[in-house]
């Protein structure tokens, strides 16, 4: 009998983001007899979705925020206490510790309030012979589902860890307040790029076995004609956030002498200081910030604009799947070596910068892009051909579904 595959995200199919998922679902669904989908938020208008997948609202805004109830929290005093103890004794120092202490209780008692409400409301339809749970990111649905199988030993439950859930240095003095829960909760966690992995499995040596390698993967649309053009065609894509370092790409086009057009994808805090920047480049630079629209459409975008080169600037990443759908269009990329960046930029798929880069030295790099091997149809081959055969979404995805169906 076919199973079903509980997937638990932060918000999609609502907002703008986890947009992994839209890549994922597609090869997924075809596995399981249907995909009920829990966003921990929702609201807004859902995005479309393969048919077999099912959206499931568990909780309003004022529930998922909602502290249990304090008498409820006695009658639950023991696992509290064995939750929070495991906390306090991941915390980098006691001084992290104290100095966070209410939060992370508060967050505690959140998440028991989730627990219970799923459990009340959703509990009595699962089964473990024929249920996949698998929640999308090592984070507060881990949290919640960790406290679901304290409840009952049956629940069994596999998890993804990205980025934000992973790395000591994205979380707030370097605590990840419930992982250390999480790892002992969780049956298998799927992490994605080798950099991830060889930090976690340092990080709970004793639980190694418990972590693989799966990547993000992007679907192929396939290619764009390309020929040599008057003007270097740029474009990038990420959050204008401080750790992206896109200023450092405005900055590098005072640096490449000619005709230059430098398209980017994405909004936030970092755009002001963006424009400072680009107000004083020359007239043969033309920029156009995009801003944040939907990937769909940034895809779409790629489809009828050939462009010569996509760079990555950001000082700290996990493994940028903005960077994969560039090189499935056989677009050669210059990126800073940051995170699981080396595993996409490698020698056949572009050119891996040190991470304490300039504006002048990413300059350098672009104003010889023109005359380097990277300017050619062969280039482009190489990059999508590298892509195809390890980041391809039918392939990356299909097995991960094999490895879900075996739990």
């Amino acid at each position: 009998m076919p199973k079903e595959l509980w997937l638990f995200t932060q918000e999609f199919p609502y907002g703008a983001g986890e947009t992994f998922l839209e890549n994922e679902l597609p090869v997924l669904v075809e596995g399981f007899s249907r995909i009920r989908l829990f966003p921990m938020f929702s609201g807004g208008t859902p995005r479309p979705l393969p048919p077999g997948v099912m959206v499931e609202d568990v909780f309003n805004r004022m529930e998922a925020f909602r502290p249990i109830a304090a008498w409820r929290l006695l009658l639950n005093l023991p696992k509290a206490w064995k939750v929070y103890r495991s906390g306090r004794t991941s915390a980098p120092s006691k001084a992290v510790f104290l100095k966070h202490r209410k939060e992370y209780f508060s967050q505690l008692r959140q998440a028991m309030e989730r627990e219970r409400l799923f459990h009340k409301r959703k509990g009595a339809s699962y089964d473990a012979a024929s249920v996949v749970l698998y929640s999308f990111w090592t984070a507060d649905w881990a949290t919640v589902l960790g406290f679901w199988k304290l409840r009952d030993s049956s629940v069994k439950f596999v998890s993804r860890m990205l980025g934000f859930d992973l790395f000591d240095h994205r979380a707030v003095e370097g605590w990840h307040r419930f992982q250390a829960f999480h790892v002992r909760m969780v049956e298998h966690v799927y992490v994605n790029g080798n950099a991830g992995l060889r930090h976690i499995q340092k990080r709970f040596p004793q639980l190694k076995d418990r972590f693989s390698l799966s990547y993000l993967a992007t679907s192929d649309h396939g290619t764009v004609a390309w020929e040599p053009a008057s003007a270097l065609r740029i474009v990038s894509c990420s959050n204008l956030v401080e750790l992206k370092r896109v200023h450092l790409i405005a900055e590098a086009l005072h640096h490449v002498n000619g005709p230059v057009q430098w398209d980017h994808f994405g909004d936030g805090p970092e755009l002001g200081r963006i424009m400072d920047v680009v107000k004083t480049l020359p007239p043969t630079a033309q920029v156009n910030l995009h801003g944040r629209i939907p990937n769909a459409e940034v895809i779409s975008w790629y489809k009828r604009h050939p462009v010569d080169v996509f760079v990555h600037a950001s000082r700290t990443e996990g493994l940028p799947v903005a960077i994969q759908e560039a090189a499935s269009f056989g677009i050669p990329l210059v990126a800073a070596d940051a995170g699981g960046v080396a595993e996409v930029v490698t020698p056949e798929s572009g050119i891996l910068l040190p991470n304490q880069l300039t504006g002048a030295e990413l300059g350098d790099v672009l104003g010889k892009f023109k005359g380097s091997t990277w300017y050619a149809p062969e280039a482009r081959h190489r990059v999508r051909a590298f892509w195809q055969g390890k980041f391809e979404a039918r392939m990356v995805y299909g097995d991960l579904m094999q490895k879900l169906l075996r739990q």
